[in-house]
């Protein structure tokens, strides 16, 4: 009989004989003859053994990482299953195709404020995804990136790349991304997860890294779809690196330089934790692409939240200039009297507590209040509009009272008889009719 005794948190499972009587490694309780030392010896024996085995499973986080979380393999035998069923098939699958989907809005709710210039700089350019797999969604960006990376190499300034490493269900990589995109047709191209190709995860030779400390700096990634959260981080070439972050502070970055794909999933993800890291964030806005139809409205909503969206002929400009640093100047006082908010006159609120207006609706009014005199001669002015008012109604309802047939009024007059009120109903009421 066997029993199996595990211990978390660093330790290891032990697996042991159990006799009759209860055993316990390291315990108080003794064992008669050659039972306990038997038992004892084959602990041991296994504890020793199983060290380095132990060694080897953590050896593979970075400093300070944490394991994957045991729900990443959440349902990871039902996948299989599907996946093995649809490889092929993509009836029932959570995607569509469609052709020239993009549309280009620019509107903006709030910006960047700052400037490359407002102060000195130590940059890294991020270069997500430009792989082999994507060459027909990026070769359109190819130019840009190869722009800004002439400027980053002449700058001495590091360079980091990123390319995507998924090929199928099995590939002992199973996450949460695997239940997102499902197992149904996960071998076609409407699969986005995967790569397809032989080589696809290979970075695209017009942008690929040159010297070997620029091989140094190429990640895979299989977990995240953030260059800051993979994990555990697989580096092309292991040299004792650390997390993307760790690298960076090391070199004392503190501006990192977007560009590449996808502009929906990858590039917005990066920025998003780049930003919750403390680093400014400039998004190439012409360097970045996806497959999808998100493409302008993930780069609106870095605009809006997290990125300084720029040209990479912007950032060219910049370096050319020397990386100027020109920091920011108070603005001169505007001239001319300040608005402020400022409530309704009290006289021209409504007594009806429905209709009063709400601190929201205050009116936006000069801070200098008109003077008393101003006032008065409004309300006279207001006084005479409202008399001459008066005095058209009543011109009008001589007017109607004259023109009426001679049978109408006996009528109106008959029943101003029989009901005295109805003769001022019929003199109060015709000229609001009219």
């Amino acid at each position: 009989m066997w029993q199996r005794y595990q211990v978390w948190q660093g330790e290891i499972a032990v697996v042991m004989p159990v006799t009759k009587k209860s055993f316990r490694v390291g315990s108080s309780q003794k064992l008669s003859g050659g039972r306990a030392c038997c038992g004892r010896a084959f602990a041991m024996v296994f504890i020793r053994w199983s060290l380095p085995l132990l060694s080897l499973a953590q050896a593979h986080l970075g400093p300070g990482e944490q394991p994957l979380p045991k729900i990443a393999k959440a349902g990871e035998q039902n996948f299989d299953q599907m996946a093995a069923a649809g490889i092929n098939s993509v009836n029932g699958i959570s995607a569509t195709g469609q052709r020239n989907p993009l549309q280009f809005p620019y509107l903006t709710d709030f910006w960047c404020a700052y400037e490359l210039s407002d102060r000195s700089r130590t940059m890294a350019l991020l270069i997500d995804d430009m792989q082999v797999e994507y060459k027909e969604y990026v070769q359109g960006i190819v130019a840009p990136i190869q722009e800004l990376l002439v400027e980053f190499r002449k700058a001495k300034l590091p360079i980091f790349w990123s390319t995507w490493w998924r090929w199928g269900p099995e590939d002992g990589f199973f996450n949460s991304m695997d239940r997102f995109y499902g197992p149904i047709g996960w071998n076609t191209s409407l699969n986005a997860l995967y790569t397809h190709k032989p080589n696809g995860g290979d970075v695209l030779p017009e942008v690929a890294p040159e010297t070997e400390e620029e091989k140094n700096r190429v990640m895979h990634k299989s977990y995240s779809l953030d260059m800051f959260d993979e994990r555990p981080m697989k580096w092309k070439v292991p040299n004792n690196q650390g997390t993307l972050h760790q690298e960076l502070q090391k070199l004392g970055v503190d501006t990192v330089v977007q560009v590449g794909a996808w502009t929906d999933d990858c590039i917005i993800s990066t920025a998003f934790h780049a930003f919750s890291l403390q680093y400014d964030v400039v998004l190439i806005e012409d360097g970045v692409s996806t497959a999808s139809k998100q493409h302008f409205n993930a780069i609106e909503v870095m605009r809006g939240a997290a990125a300084k969206v720029l040209l990479a002929q912007d950032v060219v400009k910049y370096f050319k200039a020397g990386r100027p640093v020109e920091p920011p100047l108070p603005k001169a006082k505007l001239a001319g009297p300040r608005l402020a908010l400022k409530p309704l006159p009290s006289d021209l609120r409504s007594s009806n507590a429905e209709t009063q207006p709400s601190t929201a609706q205050n009116l936006l009014v000069a801070k200098e209040q008109p003077s008393k005199d101003k006032l008065l001669q409004s309300a006279e002015l207001i006084e005479q509009a409202k008399e001459a008012l008066r005095h058209l109604r009543q011109k009008a309802s001589s007017q109607a009272e004259a023109a009426e047939p001679e049978e109408a009024q006996d009528q109106t007059g008959a029943e101003a008889d029989a009901d005295p009120a109805a003769a001022d109903k019929v003199t109060v009421l015709m000229p609001s009719a009219k």
